[in-house]
C-alpha cells in the first residue's frame, strides 16, 4: 500500500457539538497535524441562527486552530443556501477559523456562486462531497467547478459512502478527474445508529467495516489511493438528541468497536459507568491511560469516587480514543 508517512492524513467526519470539540481540542500534539476533520454544523434548534453561529464559531476556535472542512448541511440542506453559506463563513472569519467550504453537486446555482465568492476571499479551495451513485454524472461536477471558478487541482474530493462499506475497486476508476484532485478522500460510517438493542453488561464487538473495506480497496491496486475518512463513533446523519440514552461506552480496536451497554441514563445519573470503565481496563484491547485524553478519563472514571460523566462525556472519551487509534493505525500502515 503506497502511503507516504510524512504526508498521510486522517479525515474524521464529526459534528460541531461539545463531545467532538473536546476530542479535537485534547488530541496529542503529534496527532493534530495528521488530522483534517470535516465538521458538520449541528442545527441551532430554538436559538437564533446568528447567535448559534457566533457561539459555535467561538467554541470551535477554542478547540481547533488547524485547517478543517466546514459543512453546513444540517442548516441549509442538500441544495445549500446563499444567505446561510454567507453567514456561516462570515462568522468563521470573525472567529479566525481556517475553514474550507464543503460543496455538493446538489447545490443550487446561487449556492455554488456563493461558494465561489467564499473561496475567492479565503483562498483555501473547497471540498466536493459526493456519493458513489453521483459519479456517473460528470457534467454535474463540471458545473460545480465552473460555478466556483476552480480547477480540480485546487479542490479536494470526498467519495462518501455514508452508512455503507467502501467498494473502492468498483468506484474509484469512475471518479472524474481522479488524478487531478488536490486531495482524494474516501469515507464510510458503519457504526450503528443505536446501541439500545445490544445485550447488557457484556462487551460486544462491532466490525469496523469502514476501516477494513478501505484496506481491502487499497490492496486491490487502485489507480489512486484515497485518504481514509470515517464518522468516528457516530452513525452518519444528524446527531440524535433528547430522551434518556443508554449508559454506554464505545471503544475502537484495530478491526472492531468494543461496545458495552448497561441500563439507561436516568435522572442525570449513571453509576453503571464506573463498572463499565473498570471492566474496560481489564480488556486486552485497552490501550492504556497515556494513549489518549479519552483513555485517561476512562481510567479516572473507573474509580467509584469520581463522577460517572454523562452522554456528552462518554462520546468525548470514545471519539478522542478513536481518532488516536486511527492515526496510530495509519502510522503503522505507512511504516
Amino acid at each position: 500500500m503506497a502511503v507516504n508517512s510524512s504526508k498521510f492524513v486522517y479525515v474524521p467526519i464529526v459534528k460541531s457539538k461539545g463531545g467532538e470539540r473536546w476530542a479535537l481540542s485534547n488530541l496529542l500534539q503529534d496527532t493534530r497535524p495528521r488530522v483534517l476533520p470535516i465538521v458538520e454544523l449541528h442545527d441551532h434548534n430554538s436559538k437564533e441562527l446568528d447567535k448559534h453561529l457566533e457561539a459555535t464559531g467561538e467554541e470551535l476556535a477554542e478547540a481547533w486552530s488547524e485547517r478543517f472542512y466546514l459543512d453546513g448541511i444540517w442548516l441549509h440542506g442538500e441544495a445549500g443556501s446563499p444567505s446561510i453559506l454567507d453567514r456561516v463563513f462570515s462568522y468563521a472569519r470573525d472567529c479566525s477559523l481556517r475553514a474550507i467550504p464543503v460543496v455538493r453537486t446538489t447545490f443550487s446555482p446561487g449556492s455554488l456562486h456563493r461558494v465561489g465568492a467564499i473561496v475567492e476571499e479565503d483562498g483555501r479551495g473547497c471540498l466536493i462531497r459526493a456519493t458513489p451513485d453521483q459519479l456517473g454524472d460528470t457534467a454535474r461536477f463540471d458545473a460545480v467547478l465552473e460555478a466556483i471558478g476552480l480547477s480540480p487541482k485546487q479542490v479536494d474530493f470526498l467519495l462518501d459512502y455514508r452508512g455503507r462499506s467502501m467498494d473502492l475497486a468498483h468506484d474509484v476508476p469512475s471518479v472524474p478527474y481522479l488524478a487531478e484532485w488536490r486531495r482524494f478522500i474516501a469515507a464510510s460510517g458503519m457504526f450503528p445508529r443505536s446501541v439500545s438493542n445490544l445485550p447488557l453488561r457484556t462487551w460486544q464487538s462491532l466490525q469496523r467495516f469502514d476501516w477494513t473495506s478501505w484496506q481491502a480497496g487499497l490492496a486491490s491496486g487502485l489507480p489512486r489511493d484515497p485518504i481514509f475518512g470515517d464518522y468516528v463513533t457516530r452513525a452518519p446523519g444528524a446527531p440524535a438528541g433528547g430522551g434518556n440514552p443508554p449508559v454506554n461506552l464505545r471503544y475502537a480496536s484495530d478491526d472492531f468497536w468494543a461496545v458495552r451497554v448497561d441500563g439507561r441514563h436516568q435522572d442525570g445519573d449513571a453509576p453503571e459507568m464506573h463498572s463499565i470503565c473498570e471492566s474496560l481496563l481489564e480488556q486486552p484491547f485497552f490501550r492504556g491511560e497515556e494513549f489518549s485524553a479519552g483513555d485517561m478519563e476512562i481510567v479516572r472514571t473507573a474509580d467509584p469516587e469520581e463522577g460517572p460523566g454523562g452522554p456528552m462525556q462518554w462520546l468525548q472519551w470514545g471519539v478522542s480514543h478513536h481518532i488516536e487509534q486511527v492515526v496510530d493505525q495509519l502510522t503503522s500502515v505507512a511504516a
